[in-house]
């Protein structure tokens, strides 16, 4: 459980259609040292009769006033990450006018139980839902929209994040109208600029080999996914950042890339094209829960798109390689589903071979349109794929899969 978050991109169910999600007043201030002052206002709109949220036990929260008819436990939580503290809310009565609940607290950003990757480094800031530095909600899918005012932060900081963003200078003023689980930041020194289709790249080089050979496949992927599945709903702000660990993350128009370990004299082509492809394949699959076994929705099905990529720009023998590989490394990886989130082997290598026999059972043509289906839905679960594939292929094949799932 300790990487849960490293790669996760899930945004959870669809928000309560009848009202306003969730929303975040975020004011937060660091000194050089990494030491965090925050104040964070939730105003909550849904009518909800409980309410919980999860805060690294680093920070130290002061007193909360709590409205009206509301109150509060606090517990120590080590799901899904240790050093949590949850906080509950209970409402005496649904509520019919949005509810605030303010968090105010300060602590060291920085924390062991970051997924190997330090928020505070020499090159600056590296902020995600791994350092749990902001009050997340204890489902992991509570969306919200934000707008964060963040100081401290030095002038030739280039800041990376989602929405409006806007450069002080102390620090960094953000507004996101739309819906993610994570506040997301990259603040680095030295990051350059590259704009290409359905994508704005930050590197801090951007003539390397492995710099152009993600701008150059970011593109290529969103103009191919593009084809199936209509426009990327917004243009994707991708950072490559330098770290001995190397690993990616995706959110809504946001992705994160790893320059250290990849950026290796006999690095081939092919590796960087399927990982950013896989990363791009995230803007239509991000919707299943990451705490569930429906998760193979959001990695597997990005994973096996990135093969589709793979055998578009780089041909079928290359996409035979790694098929093989894939196979080798699977051989005794147990089910995708039937027993809670599913492992690293089991969503990037056994879930992604599934849908690849799946598409050979039922031909491509009926598999794109399983596809272009599915991603069209707004809530990912394993019953709804299910349900378009009988719809499309039949009965049979629907319950085949639903055994090699489980199988």
């Amino acid at each position: 459980m300790k990487r849960l978050f490293a790669t996760l991109l899930a945004l959870g169910s669809a928000a309560v259609a009848h009202a306003a999600p969730p929303h975040y007043d975020v004011a937060a201030k660091f000194d050089p040292q990494g030491a965090l002052d925050a104040d964070v206002t939730i105003t909550l709109s849904d009518g909800e009769a409980e309410k919980a949220f999860l805060l690294s036990d680093r920070f130290a929260l002061q007193p909360m006033d709590l409205p009206p008819g509301v109150t509060m436990s606090v517990e120590p939580s080590t799901s899904p990450m240790p050093a949590l503290n949850k906080y509950s809310f209970r409402f005496a009565a649904p509520a019919t006018d949005p509810v605030k609940l303010r968090f105010r607290y300060a602590g060291p950003i920085l924390t062991e139980h970051d997924s190997g990757n330090k928020p505070l480094r020499p090159e600056g800031y590296e902020l995600f839902i791994d350092h749990m530095w902001f009050p997340v909600g204890a489902d992991i899918q509570t969306r919200f929209t934000v707008d964060a005012a963040i100081d401290g932060l030095d002038p030739d900081l280039v800041v990376v994040a989602q929405g409006d963003v806007t450069r002080t200078a102390t620090g960094v003023r953000i507004h996101r109208d739309f819906l993610d689980i994570d506040l997301p930041m990259v603040a680095m020194h030295g990051l350059q600029r590259a704009e290409a289709h359905g994508v704005e790249f930050y590197s801090r080089d951007l003539s390397t080999q492995l710099s152009g050979w993600y701008v150059k496949h970011a593109e290529g992927a969103a103009r191919y996914f593009e084809a199936m599945f209509g426009p990327l709903p917004r243009k994707v702000r991708m950072a490559q950042v330098w770290r001995e660990r190397s690993m990616g993350y995706a959110r809504t128009a946001y992705t994160v890339l790893s320059e250290g370990g990849r950026n290796t004299p006999d690095i081939t082509e092919v590796n960087p094209g399927r990982y950013v492809a896989h990363e791009i394949a995230h803007a239509w699959w991000m919707l299943a829960s990451p705490l569930t076994d429906d998760f193979w929705l959001v990695e597997s099905a990005a994973e096996y798109m990135s093969m589709r990529y793979v055998e578009h720009a780089f041909g079928a023998e290359e996409l035979a390689k790694n098929i093989a590989a894939k196979r080798d490394a699977t051989k005794d990886a147990g089910p995708v589903m039937g027993h809670g989130r599913p492992n690293r082997i089991q969503l990037y290598g056994k879930g992604p071979l599934l849908l690849l026999d799946l598409e050979h059972r039922i031909g491509r043509p009926a598999m794109d349109r399983l596809m272009i289906a599915m991603a069209k839905e707004p809530v990912h679960t394993t019953p709804v794929f299910l349900k378009h594939l009988t719809a499309i292929a039949g009965a049979d094949a629907a319950r085949e899969f639903e055994k090699a799932l489980h199988t």
